[in-house]
């Protein structure tokens, strides 16, 4: 029986197991994580809102399996080697043999060489991180609430959060964190006239990059929730209390959030391949390593490229899901004797929450859309896509529980 592994729990890696488990029953499939859920970052503001539980934001990748199939099966593991010469995966735990590998990592936050910024930088990439952010951030706010000795933060005392970084995901922490504070302080019955949101380009506009219209929303939205926008400034160090920039001004600082881009899973580095400046796999048409035709990298942790048009495809969830059911219908035809034919992942637009109901989305048709109705379409899509996983992990718990 061939035996196919895939390292990684996340879209890339979650979607690849789900399609591949339907075209296949004669193969075992294993899935490795290191940890035992798939976190699923988009509903992590939710989270930070108190809206939802640990348990709203993660789909548990045991009973996953479980529901999957007979022949699928979950390792929890942390990946030290990948022998691509023998086809041995290593672990802390064991040692695992395959026929076909799909590597779907993920990535990670990327933190340039400034001074202090692991140290002092909060952000939501990974499970851990979305629980250190929401508890320092309450911490923070409950000991300035002790400080003021009453239930007001003055306009003479600000609360400052500083978010580096104006990209898409900057943008919508700042947008969503401004939205919440005004909730989260009349919900406890805090007044907060002093808290301010500042978020931190050195680009000379935030959404650098992006379509005019996403950018005039986004710019609308946040000046309207009361958001700061410094752009054309560079960080050069971060303290306790205060960010410096390239230009002698600095800013204070009591809670400092960092999105300043990614790279791929230090898994990568370490397996002697090509990567780009990211550090994500180069792979070719059929998101194979060169000289590796049985190794599939897949998400985040590769660059994925249309090569009929020469576009290099950005790092999102959209891309990561697709990479995955193709990768699925490869394997399948593998393992048929058959050659599969070439297929490219599709960017079929974008859509961000921008603070509460409200965002801005526009599709490759050229559709542009704002408020509540782009709101909508992204919520649609993010339960298209959990709502079945949450549907085959309750499977897989009544099997286990009989």
């Amino acid at each position: 029986m061939k035996k196919v592994v895939v390292v990684g729990g996340g879209y890339a890696g979650v979607s690849f197991a789900r399609a591949f488990s339907k075209y296949r029953s004669d193969t075992e499939l294993y899935i490795i994580d290191q940890n035992p859920y798939q976190y699923l970052q988009p509903e992590v503001y939710s989270f930070i809102a108190n809206e939802y539980l640990i348990s709203d934001i993660i789909i548990d990748l045991p009973t996953l399996a479980v529901g999957l199939g007979e022949n699928v099966f979950f390792f929890r593991d942390k990946v030290l080697q990948i022998d691509m010469d023998r086809n041995l995966i290593e672990g802390e735990k064991f040692g695992l043999h395959y026929d076909y590998l799909v590597i779907a990592v993920g990535s990670r936050t990327f933190f340039p060489p400034i001074e202090g910024l692991r140290k002092y930088a909060s952000g939501v990439k990974t499970l851990d991180r979305s629980l250190d952010f929401k508890q320092k951030f309450e911490r923070k706010i409950l000991q300035r609430i002790k400080e003021e000795e009453k239930c007001y933060i003055e306009k003479n005392s600000q609360f400052n959060i500083i978010v580096g970084g104006a990209g898409l995901a900057g943008v919508e922490i700042a947008a969503e964190m401004a939205y919440f504070s005004r909730f989260f302080f009349k919900k406890i019955g805090v007044l907060c006239d002093g808290l301010n949101i500042t978020i931190v380009e050195a680009a000379d506009r935030i959404l650098p990059g992006m379509d005019d219209f996403v950018y005039e929303t986004a710019y609308r939205r946040l000046s309207n929730l009361g958001v700061n926008m410094l752009t054309g400034k560079k960080i050069i160090k971060v303290d306790e209390e205060t960010v410096y920039f390239e230009d002698g001004s600095s800013i204070k600082q009591d809670f400092f959030i960092w999105t300043g881009g990614i790279v791929a899973s230090s898994l990568i580095p370490r397996l002697n391949i090509k990567t780009n400046k990211r550090k994500q796999a180069v792979v070719d048409r059929f998101f194979n390593p060169e000289g590796c035709d049985n190794v599939f990298i897949i998400g985040d942790c590769a660059e994925i490229k249309n090569f009929e048009t020469g576009e290099i495809l950005p790092p999102m969830a959209q891309i990561a899901i697709q990479t995955g059911e193709i990768t699925a219908r490869y394997i399948k035809t593998l393992i048929e004797g058959k050659k599969p034919q070439p297929e490219y992942p599709v960017f079929k637009g974008m859509v961000s929450a921008l603070g509460g109901r409200y965002g801005v989305g526009m599709v490759k048709n050229g559709l542009k859309f704002k408020g509540f109705p782009a709101y909508l379409f992204k919520e649609l899509v993010f339960l298209h896509y959990k709502l079945p996983l949450r549907h085959l992990s309750k499977k897989g718990y009544k099997k286990l529980s009989r």
